[in-house]
C-alpha cells in the first residue's frame, strides 16, 4: 500500500471487508475490481496470482493461562478458540479439517466477522486464535508453540475477466506481486 500511495498519490483506493460467498456477485457488479483471498473462495473462470505463501499461527495475548505452560496440541484443542469467519457467522474454519487429522475438535467460543478485529478480542479474553502469520506482524500477541503446524497456503490476488488488459489493473496487481 504505502508503494502504491508513493507511485500514484493521486490513485484513490476502496479497500473493504466483504463476505466471501458474495465475491462473484461484487465483482460482476464491478462493486469489487481486485480481491486478495485463498483460492478455495474464487470462481475458477477468473483470472489469479498468487502472491505469496503463508501460514496460520496460534496466537494469544501475552496474559493469556496457555502461555504459562507448552501445551500439547489436545490442550490448544480444548481452549477457548477465536475464529475469523469472513464468509459467514459459523463456528467451523479450516483449521477445524487439520485438527480433525488428530482427532481432535476445537473449542470455539467466539466467531469473529474478519481476522482485524480478532487481537482485540485476544486482549479482553483468555482465548486463542489461529491466524496468518503476516497479519500478527507489530501487533502484542504471542505465538503458541505447537507440537505440529496446519498447512500451508496460497495467498492470491483475483479480478474479474473483463479487467485482463486494464492498464491500471495490471499495475497493480504487479506492484502486489513485487510485494511478496
Amino acid at each position: 500500500m504505502a508503494k502504491l500511495r508513493r507511485l500514484s498519490p493521486n490513485l484513490k483506493l476502496i479497500v473493504r471487508d466483504f463476505e466471501i460467498d458474495k465475491l462473484h456477485d461484487l465483482m460482476q457488479s464491478g462493486k469489487v475490481n481486485l480481491a486478495i483471498a485463498f483460492p478455495d473462495y474464487i470462481p475458477d473462470s477468473y483470472p489469479i496470482v498468487t502472491l505469496f505463501e503463508e501460514h496460520h499461527v496460534c496466537v494469544a495475548s501475552p496474559n493469556a493461562s496457555i502461555a504459562q505452560f507448552p501445551p500439547s496440541l489436545a490442550d490448544v484443542a480444548n481452549y477457548p478458540s477465536i475464529i475469523a469467519s469472513p464468509s459467514r457467522p459459523n463456528f467451523k474454519g479450516s483449521i477445524d479439517d487439520w485438527f480433525k487429522q488428530f482427532g481432535l475438535k476445537r473449542n470455539i467460543v467466539i466467531s469473529a466477522p474478519c481476522f482485524s478485529v480478532v487481537p482485540m478480542y485476544l486482549k479482553t479474553t483468555d482465548s486463542i486464535a489461529f491466524l496468518p502469520s503476516r497479519a500478527i506482524k507489530g501487533l502484542d500477541l504471542i505465538e503458541i508453540a505447537l507440537e505440529q503446524s496446519p498447512d500451508k497456503f496460497d495467498v492470491i490476488a483475483a479480478w474479474h475477466p473483463r479487467y485482463n488488459e486494464d492498464a491500471l489493473q495490471k499495475w497493480v496487481v504487479s506492484l502486489l506481486k513485487e510485494s511478496e
